[in-house]
């Protein structure tokens, strides 16, 4: 009897190895597919954080990287970064980081962020901004050749904590900056100039967008109710989206009625001012002004710094003279937007003489 059970253990303790080493094996298989646990702490040769970069990516899963690093080409970096799993379930999604030259004046144009009035600003020691599918930040001036330089990054899926998302984008320029030995640049953002709120809302005239006095009554088609989304004013960085709340659908409604745009940020500013067509001339109530196009300038104010105002007109806007509105000249609009945003954004233009 007792040479049986000494025959028997070891096959038993042999099987217990076996079931031992299967959990275990199966246990790293899961962590290496599904976690991060095996992942290096920075991803794409330094440049993301993987910490981060798992917490603005929906669900759980394992990320995978591709890029090296900075290119030769500063301007020529790309990274992408992927979450998957074999979860059942559990979706993928992907970030793309860029690093770019920009023209200073396409900041803020409606390709790089597709809806201004959506968009999370953030200025100061890093200005930039996200919403929920894009976020960048401008490098500093020291990164800069012909054109500023921006980082990029996109999701692929819509990233629902912009706070995560804009740590992320400020990180990565903060690695790029430091990578390329181009200007310091801090690990987080400012405080998040969010909009206003999540859906349009009706304007009130003489505070159309926040803006001291600003109306639009008369510069719109006869009995057209107007919608308002953006940040609160005054920001350093600024938008506002008019639209009309009329039968217009799709990409016309969309696109709205007319989109503002004002921002004291010095750095934005000296992005703007080196664009390529930037002349002097007079702003509309006659001060100089650095004119970069019909409406977008930038102006001197009285107690130091500039403003940054722009208007551009949108697709309800054409569509309503297509449908013979009498609507003013474009430059109606940018002038009385400028007249209301030098109040509101406390730039007085300074004494001569």
């Amino acid at each position: 009897m007792s040479t049986a059970a000494g025959r028997t253990r070891p096959a038993w303790k042999v099987w217990a190895v076996v079931a031992v080493s299967v959990v275990v094996v199966a246990g790293l298989l899961h962590a290496w597919r599904n976690t991060n646990v095996l992942t290096e702490d920075r991803l794409c040769g330094g440049l993301v954080s993987a910490e981060q970069a798992d917490a603005v990516l929906p669900e759980s899963g394992r990320l995978d990287a591709e890029g090296a690093g900075l290119d030769e080409d500063l301007t020529d970096t790309v990274c992408r970064v992927g979450k998957s799993s074999v979860v059942l379930g559990s979706g993928e999604g992907e970030l793309t980081v860029r690093v770019w030259a920009e023209q200073g004046d396409r900041l803020l144009d409606v390709d790089r962020s597709p809806e201004l009035s959506e968009t999370s600003f953030f200025a100061g020691k890093a200005t930039g901004g996200v919403d929920g599918y894009t976020g960048w930040a401008l490098l500093p001036e020291e990164c800069w050749d012909t054109q500023p330089v921006i980082v990029r990054v996109s999701s692929t899926r819509p990233v629902s904590d912009r706070t995560a998302f804009a740590t992320l984008t400020t990180d990565t320029a903060r690695a790029v900056a430091a990578g390329a030995k181009c200007g310091d640049f801090p690990e987080k953002p400012g405080t998040l100039l969010e909009p206003r709120s999540e859906a349009a809302r009706p304007v009130s005239e003489g505070q159309v967008c926040g803006l001291d006095g600003f109306s639009v009554r008369s510069q719109v088609p006869r009995g057209t109710e107007v919608l308002e989304a953006g940040q609160k004013a005054p920001a350093d960085l600024w938008s506002c989206k008019l639209t009309l709340d009329d039968d217009s659908r799709g990409p016309v409604r969309t696109d709205g009625f007319m989109t503002y745009t004002a921002s004291r940020a010095p750095l934005l500013i000296a992005a703007v001012q080196k664009a390529p067509d930037v002349s002097k001339g007079r702003a509309p109530d006659g001060r100089e002004a650095d004119v970069v196009k019909a409406q977008a300038m930038v102006l001197p104010c009285a107690e130091g710094g500039s403003l940054y105002v722009a208007s551009r007109s949108g697709m309800q806007f054409m569509e309503s003279r297509n449908r013979g509105a009498e609507l003013p000249a474009r430059d109606a609009y940018f002038e009385s937007f400028v007249q209301s945003a030098v109040r509101t954004f406390d730039c007085a233009a300074p004494t001569t003489g």
